[in-house]
C-alpha cells in the first residue's frame, strides 16, 4: 500500500517512482557516476544511517520552486534528505536546504508521511497539462534579488 511515491531497492541502488507527473529519481547508493547535466531533480546519492536512508541531492537547476507562491532557489542549492520509519505505515522526512546565493543561513523542514491504509490503495500516475502551473502560476514567481 503505498505513500504518494514508491521505494524500490534494486541490487544497488534505489529507485523513487513518483505519483505526480510519472517522474522517477534513482538514488545512487554504489558506483556514483558524474552527473552529466544539473537538472530539476539533480543528483542524489545515498546511504544508510541505521535504519535511516540519508540522500545528499546536488547538482539541482535553477528552474524548480519551492512552492506555488514561487519561492525560488539558485544552482547553489543543496538539499540533505532523512526518511526514517516512525511506524510500518509512516515516515518521517526531513530537508536540510542550503543555498548561498539565496538564503542567508540554511533552513530544515520536516513532516511525516504516511501510508494509506485503505484496502487496495495503489499509486496512480497523475496527469497535468504542460506548462500549466508556469501559465497559472508563473505571473506570481518571486524573481531573484527583489
Amino acid at each position: 500500500m503505498p505513500y504518494p511515491f514508491q521505494i524500490v531497492q534494486t541490487s544497488k541502488d534505489i529507485l523513487i517512482a513518483y505519483e505526480y507527473a510519472g517522474d522517477a529519481r534513482t538514488i545512487y547508493m554504489d558506483q556514483v557516476r558524474p552527473n552529466p547535466v544539473d537538472s530539476w531533480m539533480g543528483r542524489s546519492v545515498g546511504h544508510w544511517e541505521g535504519d535511516a536512508l540519508v540522500v545528499d541531492v546536488t547538482r539541482l537547476n535553477d528552474q524548480t520552486w519551492f512552492d506555488r507562491a514561487g519561492n525560488f532557489h539558485s544552482d547553489a542549492l543543496h538539499v540533505v534528505e532523512r526518511y526514517t520509519p516512525l511506524s510500518p505505515d509512516a515516515l518521517t522526512y526531513e530537508a536540510a536546504i542550503e543555498d548561498p546565493k539565496v538564503f542567508p543561513r540554511p533552513w530544515k523542514m520536516s513532516m511525516p508521511l504516511y501510508r494509506r491504509l485503505k484496502k487496495n490503495a495503489q499509486l496512480m500516475e497523475f496527469k497535468c497539462v504542460e506548462f500549466v502551473e508556469e501559465l497559472m502560476y508563473g505571473h506570481l514567481r518571486q524573481q531573484p534579488g527583489k
